[in-house]
């Protein structure tokens, strides 16, 4: 199983720091995953360069570009941009993800992917908002791009006028991909911020929360590897400031 983390920001500098150190903790995804950072924020600290070599991930890559669609839609247009330039050819599965979203035990996603490998579901989704059924979180989802036979993103990126989380709903009902929905909170709500009850991911702005969480001992010390060298393209890269043409 090859698995690509894509870890989608722009302020986020210290967060890749946490992410990697409980990424590092997790037997199998630290194993079977590269990890592709997406940063369009071509002001972002330089100091992101440092917590991206500190991934223990032989492939890796982090991209830094100036093209950005603004708060609102600028996660989805790097994951738009991600199809567009192959970034998630020859993967089984794209696992998407705000890098302060945090894995604090890899069992009930490795699960969820062995679950899922053979069928005919293309997306993995799940709820943050209660009683919104178009709300399809997308802090974390994921795809399965050998089965995606065309970038559902493109066409209404520039266009559409509501939030992310319906965006992903109604792209994929539109284009009639087959998705299924997991379970992530009980609730069916995000708010308070904790770890969710069925993925055991950690969505937290706080990082002294974070650090806390790390230092009570809820993830194991892990070696850090800051000497790691990219099999990919230089850590570096910054895309011409225009959106990406449509194949």
């Amino acid at each position: 199983m090859k698995v690509l983390l894509f870890l989608t920001g722009f302020r986020q500098v210290e967060e890749y720091d946490y992410f990697s150190r409980f990424l590092q903790r997790q037997d199998t995804l630290s194993r079977v995953c590269d990890v592709f950072i997406y940063c369009n924020n071509p002001d972002i600290s330089e100091q992101i360069v440092t917590f991206y070599r500190a991934f223990a991930q032989q492939n890796k890559r982090l991209f830094i570009t100036s093209v950005n669609a603004g708060f609102v839609m600028g996660a989805v247009e790097a994951v738009s941009n991600g199809i567009e330039m192959g970034v998630f050819t020859g993967y089984d599965y794209v696992i998407h993800l705000h890098p302060d979203v945090f894995i604090t035990d890899e069992a009930p996603i490795v699960r969820l992917l062995e679950d899922n490998a053979d069928d005919d579901c293309v997306f993995l989704v799940n709820h943050s908002l209660p009683d919104d059924e178009r709300a399809f979180s997308f802090d974390f989802f994921v795809f399965k791009p050998g089965r995606l036979t065309e970038n559902i993103f493109i066409d209404e990126l520039p266009s559409y006028q509501d939030i992310p989380e319906h965006f992903l709903f109604d792209m994929l009902t539109r284009k009639r991909v087959p998705y299924k929905v997991v379970p992530r909170f009980d609730s069916g709500d995000w708010f308070p911020r904790r770890i969710d009850d069925q993925l055991k991911l950690y969505h937290e702005h706080d990082l002294g929360l974070v650090e806390a969480l790390w230092e009570a001992g809820m993830a194991r010390p892990a070696e850090r590897s800051t000497t790691v060298v990219a099999k990919w393209q230089p850590p570096v890269v910054e895309l011409h400031p225009s959106s990406p043409q449509k194949r």
